[in-house]
C-alpha cells in the first residue's frame, strides 16, 4: 500500500472521508497491479496522479493516464474517413464537495483528444465523459467507473445510437455508425478482461470492439 495511504487511521474516518479514502486505497491498488505486470512498469496500462486534496489531505481530484490503443479522431478526406489511433491518453476525475451522493457525481473529462461516441470531441463541453450510469456517485464506485472507461477507449463499451441515453457526441456516433461500423475500424479491443472480471461484452447497441491502422490527419468537428 502506499506510504500515504496508509498513515491514515481508517477507523478515525467517517462519511464523505471514509469514502475518498477507500477509493484512493482501490484505485492506488489497481493501478499498482497494473504496474507489476507491464513490461515496462515505468509506462503500466493504468496510472494517476493526485491533482488536489481536502483538508484531511485526501484526493478529490486526480489525472488518470491511459496507455491503451484508441481512436484520437479521424482522417479529413476521403470518405469513408479511417481513425487515427493514440496510445496515451490523460483524463482528470473531479470530485465535488457533495460526492458522494445523487447530485454528486464525480466529473470525468479527458485532457487529450478521445472520438468515442459517449466523450465529447469538442466544443466548450470537450472531453467530458457520459458514463451512463444513474447515481454513478453513490452506486458505483471510483475505481469502477475508472475501468468502465478504459473499455469505452477499446471500443468494448460504446452507446452510438440516437437513443436514450443518447450519444454524447452525435458527430462521433454518426461515424461509428456509417464509417466504423460498417468497414469494423471499431473492432481493435477485443480482448475483454479486465479488472471487474468480464470476459466478454458485446451487446448491440452499446457494447462492441476490434483492428485498423492509423493515419496522420485528424478532423475535429464542432457540435
Amino acid at each position: 500500500m502506499n506510504e500515504a495511504i496508509s498513515n491514515f487511521n481508517q477507523k478515525e474516518l467517517s462519511g464523505r472521508d471514509a469514502r475518498l479514502w477507500k477509493e484512493w486505497h482501490e484505485l492506488d491498488s489497481l493501478c499498482n497491479k497494473r504496474k507489476a505486470a507491464a513490461e515496462n512498469p515505468r509506462k503500466p496500462s493504468l496510472s494517476y496522479i493526485i491533482r488536489r486534496k481536502n483538508v484531511m489531505g485526501l484526493p478529490t481530484e486526480y489525472e488518470i493516464w491511459y496507455r491503451v490503443k484508441s481512436i484520437v479522431g479521424v482522417e479529413e478526406t476521403p470518405i469513408p474517413r479511417k481513425p487515427v489511433f493514440g496510445y496515451l491518453h490523460k483524463m482528470s476525475i473531479v470530485l465535488p464537495n457533495n460526492y458522494p451522493s445523487a447530485d454528486g457525481n464525480p466529473i470525468f473529462t479527458f485532457r487529450t483528444d478521445i472520438w468515442h461516441p459517449n466523450i465529447r470531441y469538442s466544443g466548450s463541453f470537450k472531453g467530458h465523459v457520459c458514463l451512463t450510469i444513474k447515481e454513478m456517485g453513490v452506486l458505483a464506485s471510483l475505481k469502477d467507473l475508472v475501468l468502465r472507461v478504459e473499455r469505452y477507449l477499446k471500443y468494448q463499451l460504446y452507446h452510438a445510437q440516437n437513443t436514450y441515453p443518447y450519444p454524447e457526441d452525435q458527430n462521433v456516433a454518426e461515424w461509428v455508425r456509417e464509417e466504423g461500423e460498417p468497414n469494423g475500424w471499431i473492432r481493435f479491443g477485443q480482448d475483454m478482461s479486465d479488472d471487474m472480471g468480464h470476459t466478454s461484452a458485446t451487446d448491440n447497441s452499446r457494447e462492441s470492439a476490434l483492428t485498423v491502422k492509423s493515419s496522420s490527419k485528424i478532423i475535429a468537428r464542432k457540435i
